[in-house]
C-alpha cells in the first residue's frame, strides 16, 4: 500500500516536472527580444552593509555606464555598515554628483533589514525605473542601458546572474556546485518568465518602473518575510496583472562572487528555499511545481528498492530530459558547455541538498548576517 502511494505520488510529480521542463524549454527558444529606445531617468539602489570590500569596485562600474550621466542617479543605503563602506562611498559621491549616500535607520526593529533599506532609498529616488543589483556584483558597462531597453508593456524586467568563476578547472566543489545549480535555477526561471510563468528570479539584477512597486503597496505585505525582496515582490506584480519580462542581451548579466564554504551556500540556499513555503499563498502554480522538483528528486530512488528496473528508468527519463533542457539554456546564455561535466555530480548530490535546503529552510534555520 505504502509503494502504491509511492508510485502514484510519483507519477504524477514526473509528470508536473516535465510538462514544466518542456515549458521553460519552449520559453527560452521562443524567447522575446524586443528593445525599447526609451532613456527614462533611472535610480540604481544597492543596499550595501559592511561592504568595504566591495562597493568601490561597483560603483566604478555604475559611474562609467554608457548611458546618459544625466539621466540615472546611484542610491547607496548604508544600512548600518560598522566598517568603512559609509567611508568609501561618500568619497565616489564628493567626486559625482549623481551618487547618494543614505544611512538606514530602523534595521533593529525589522524582520527583514534588507527590504527596510530598500524601501527607504526607493523613497528618495527620483528615477521612474528602479534598478537593483547587489553590493558585491558586477555588470558591464551597458547594464543599465540594457536593462531599461527591455521596458515596453511591462512592469518589471529580470535580469540573468551567475557566478563567477575566474577558473572553472581549479574552483572548488562548493563554488562548482554552487555555480551549476544557480544556473540551473536561472535557465528555469528565465524559460518561465519567457512563457508568463512568473514563478523565480534573483535580486542580484532586476528593476522595476517605482510608480508600479508603489502601486502593489512596496513590501508592506511581504515585510514579515526575512528575505524574498525578489521573488515574492515578483508575485506581487503578478497578483495585480502587471507583465515582467527577461532580459536575454549578454550586456545585462550580472556576476556575484561565490559562497567561500559549505556552511554559507546552505545557509543561502535555506534563506532562499523558506520563501517557498509562502508560495502556496503568493502563486499556487509555482508551488505545485516545486513540489513535484522535491518529489521526483528522491522519490525514484526509494522506488529502487522495491522496482528497480522502473526506478532507474525513471531517473533515466530525467536524466536525458534534463540534460537537452540545460544544455539548450548554456547555448542561449553563452555559457561553456563543457561545465555540463559536473551534472553527474550535481544530479547524485541534488537529492541531499534539497531535503536539507527544505528542512533547514522551513524550519528556519539559517543565519543571515547580512
Amino acid at each position: 500500500m505504502i509503494f502504491q502511494i509511492v508510485y502514484i505520488v510519483t507519477f504524477i510529480s514526473l509528470l508536473i516536472y516535465l510538462f514544466y521542463l518542456y515549458l521553460f524549454y519552449s520559453g527560452l527558444k521562443d524567447r522575446d527580444i524586443l528593445f525599447s529606445n526609451n532613456k527614462p531617468y533611472v535610480s540604481v539602489i544597492i543596499a550595501a552593509r559592511n561592504e568595504e570590500q566591495n562597493i568601490a569596485r561597483i560603483l566604478t562600474v555604475l559611474v562609467n555606464q554608457t548611458y546618459p550621466v544625466d539621466q540615472f542617479q546611484i542610491l547607496i543605503a548604508n544600512d548600518g555598515s560598522s566598517d568603512g563602506t559609509e567611508s568609501i562611498v561618500n568619497q565616489f559621491a564628493n567626486k559625482w554628483d549623481n551618487i547618494k549616500l543614505l544611512n538606514v535607520v530602523g534595521r533593529e526593529a525589522v524582520i527583514s533589514p534588507k527590504k527596510n533599506a530598500l524601501s527607504q532609498a526607493i523613497k528618495l529616488a527620483d528615477g521612474e525605473i528602479i534598478l537593483s543589483t547587489d553590493a558585491d556584483c558586477l555588470v558591464g558597462k551597458y547594464w543599465i542601458e540594457s536593462m531599461v531597453a527591455c521596458f515596453n508593456d511591462n512592469e518589471m524586467v529580470i535580469g540573468f546572474s551567475r557566478t563567477k568563476l575566474a577558473n572553472w578547472t581549479k574552483a572548488n566543489f562548493i563554488k562548482k556546485f554552487e555555480h551549476f545549480d544557480f544556473l540551473a535555477m536561472l535557465f528555469a526561471a528565465a524559460g518561465a518568465i519567457s512563457s508568463g510563468k512568473y514563478f523565480s528570479c534573483s535580486g542580484q539584477n532586476i528593476a522595476y518602473k517605482k510608480d508600479a512597486f508603489i502601486k502593489v503597496g512596496g513590501f508592506e505585505k511581504i515585510k514579515h518575510l526575512i528575505s524574498g525582496d525578489d521573488v515574492n515582490l515578483m508575485q506581487l506584480f503578478r497578483k495585480s496583472g502587471m507583465k515582467v519580462n527577461f532580459a536575454f542581451t549578454d550586456h545585462s548579466f550580472a556576476y556575484t562572487r561565490p559562497i567561500e564554504n559549505f556552511g554559507k551556500f546552505l545557509s543561502q540556499r535555506s534563506r532562499w528555499t523558506s520563501n517557498m513555503k509562502w508560495q502556496i499563498l503568493l502563486n499556487p502554480e509555482f508551488f505545485i511545481y516545486l513540489l513535484s522538483v522535491f518529489f521526483i528528486t528522491f522519490l525514484p530512488i526509494i522506488i529502487m528498492f522495491n522496482y528497480w528496473q522502473l526506478g532507474i528508468g525513471l531517473l533515466l527519463v530525467r536524466i536525458v530530459l534534463e540534460l537537452i533542457f540545460l544544455k539548450y539554456g548554456y547555448e542561449v546564455f553563452g555559457e561553456n558547455k563543457k561545465k555540463l561535466m559536473f551534472y553527474p555530480v550535481w544530479f547524485i548530490v541534488q537529492p541531499f541538498y534539497i531535503i536539507a535546503i527544505a528542512v533547514i529552510g522551513g524550519l528556519n534555520m539559517f543565519s543571515w548576517k547580512k
